[in-house]
């Protein structure tokens, strides 16, 4: 699977703003990654919640398939970060 370069361009602005938009979320999941908190049988719980207050929710019981993606794509974003 070749991935066009005009639309990795178009995310990557994407991500820098999204960055800017939300400067805490990436040091909160540095801080996961690096304390340990998230390993195999860790529970990752999601809810949001729209403007008129109604919610929806899920969680994930992290495996080490889930692991092993988080390093990899963790590994791509370092890399092109040099």
């Amino acid at each position: 699977m070749a991935l066009n370069p005009v639309k990795l361009i178009r995310i990557k602005k994407l991500w820098e703003g999204f960055k800017e938009s939300h400067p805490r979320l990436l040091p909160y999941f540095r801080e996961l990654s690096s304390s340990g908190y998230v390993g195999e049988g860790s529970v990752i719980d999601i809810t949001v919640t729209d403007p008129d207050g109604r919610s929806l929710r899920c969680n994930i019981k992290m495996t080490e398939n889930d692991l092993e993606l988080i390093r990899a794509v963790s590994d791509l974003g370092k890399e092109s970060a040099q």
